[in-house]
């Protein structure tokens, strides 16, 4: 076996230290919500004309699953949801006030644990690895 840290390894305790990181910031946000439900705000928020078919084609999550999800953060006044002008069938899903003012709270705490992790790491760096690890990722899709 070679000696150093395997890959494997850098990239476990990467992904380990961001999430219990972000799972500090939602705690500390005094919000009783999941990481799925946390990612779907996201996504909602990033999605213009955002549907529950919409965020099932994001998440890769089933149709159940989302609107159960979608049920829960409307309980929480987390969303809204209004007709869906191009498509009466559907509806857009849209962050409330509420769901604006969480997501902004998380964005900044994500953004300071991002600039720890990033510390002495320059600009070409940081490019460099999202780069590397977009093709890690386009590789799996293979």
């Amino acid at each position: 076996m070679k000696e150093g840290k395997a890959f494997r390894d850098v990239i476990w305790q990467l992904a380990f230290r961001f999430k219990s990181q972000h799972k500090n910031i939602v705690i500390n946000s005094q919000m009783n919500i999941a990481g799925g439900h946390l990612r779907t705000l996201m996504a909602i928020a990033r999605t213009d004309n955002c549907t529950a078919n919409v965020i099932c084609k994001i998440s890769g999550r089933d149709k159940a699953q989302i609107t159960r999800t979608l049920k829960d953060l409307e309980r929480e006044q987390l969303i809204q949801r209004k007709s869906n002008p191009d498509d009466k069938r559907s509806q857009l899903v849209l962050l409330s006030d509420k769901g604006c003012s969480f997501l902004e709270e998380i964005w900044q705490a994500e953004q300071r644990i991002e600039d720890q992790l990033l510390q002495g790491i320059s600009d070409a760096e940081r490019e460099q690895f999202i780069a590397i690890a977009e093709k890690m990722l386009n590789l799996q899709d293979d």
